[in-house]
Formats: structure tokens, sequence, C-alpha cells
């Protein structure tokens, strides 16, 4: 289990990015990629879903505030991306 968070931790990236993906698909791997970031402590990522219709980030967004240790969950500051892109705080 060590060497399996040690490898996870070295590889892990405080972005994702789920453009271009089916909502089913980009919640499947966003499940994953929070679970990975909640076990290695991190204290906040980056999700970028890109703008569009915006239907992906409601999706997510609602999903993301549903999973305890999510403490909040919002959109980036404009400059940064905006509704395109999702910060999630986890503690």
């Amino acid at each position: 289990m060590r060497d399996y968070i040690i490898s996870c931790c070295s590889a892990f990236s405080p972005e994702l990015d789920v453009r271009g993906e089916r909502a089913s698909d980009a919640l499947d791997i966003v499940v994953h990629y929070i679970d990975d970031a909640i076990m290695l402590n991190i204290g906040s990522v980056r999700i970028i879903h890109g703008k569009g219709t915006g239907a992906l980030r409601d999706e997510l967004q609602k999903y993301l505030r549903t999973i305890p240790g999510v403490t909040s969950v919002h959109d980036e500051q404009v400059q940064f991306g905006g509704s395109g892109v999702t910060i999630v705080t986890l503690g």
C-alpha cells in the first residue's frame, strides 16, 4: 500500500482536464481523481471542463457537492478560466 501511495503521489497533478469527455465518462474520471486527492490529503484541485453549454460543469459540481471530504466547490476566477474551471477544496 505504501508503494502505491508513493507512486500515486509522485504522479498526482492538482489539475485535471476532462474537456471533450462525455458527462458519464468525466464523472468516472473525477470520482477516482477526487478519491486519490482525498487519500493523498491534497488541499484543493482544479478541474478543467470547458465552458460549452455548461452541462458538464453543472453535472460535475452537483456530484462534487455530495462527496464527504469536499468542503467547497466553485468556479475559478474569471482571469484563470471562470466557469470553464471548477475549484474543489478538500478537507
